[in-house]
């Protein structure tokens, strides 16, 4: 569990580091090579460097996730798929918010500028 932390903790500071690189020289590239303006600018690059960031931590949350059933389940006697689908409808409420919120997400419109 240990070398896993580490490996989150690595991933999220590299992460943290592309997402500042990826901001600053996307304002240069942007207002120099680009011709926009400095609100253009900061419009487009921030909301591609967000999504950028979103997507490469992504990996390392589900290794996490991962990582943590797989320790928690060693001390367990009793089938893995069996807890795991036991323990998900054991409150069938929170499915349907879960299902209600992930629904109205998904109509929320994108708009790039």
């Amino acid at each position: 569990m240990d070398g896993a932390s580490k490996f989150v903790k690595g991933d999220a500071i590299a992460g943290i580091v592309i997402v500042l690189i990826n901001i600053i020289f996307g304002f240069i590239i942007g207002m120099t090579q680009m011709g926009l303006s400095f609100t253009e600018t900061v419009n487009v690059f921030t909301r591609l460097t967000v999504g950028d960031g979103l997507v490469s931590q992504i990996p390392a949350l589900l290794i996490a996730t991962a990582t943590g059933i797989i320790v928690t389940r060693v001390a367990a006697e009793g089938n893995l798929s069996y807890d795991v689908t036991e323990q998900l409808f054991r409150y069938p409420k929170l499915l349907y918010v879960a299902a209600g919120a992930i629904f109205l997400l998904g109509l929320t419109p994108i708009t790039l500028g």
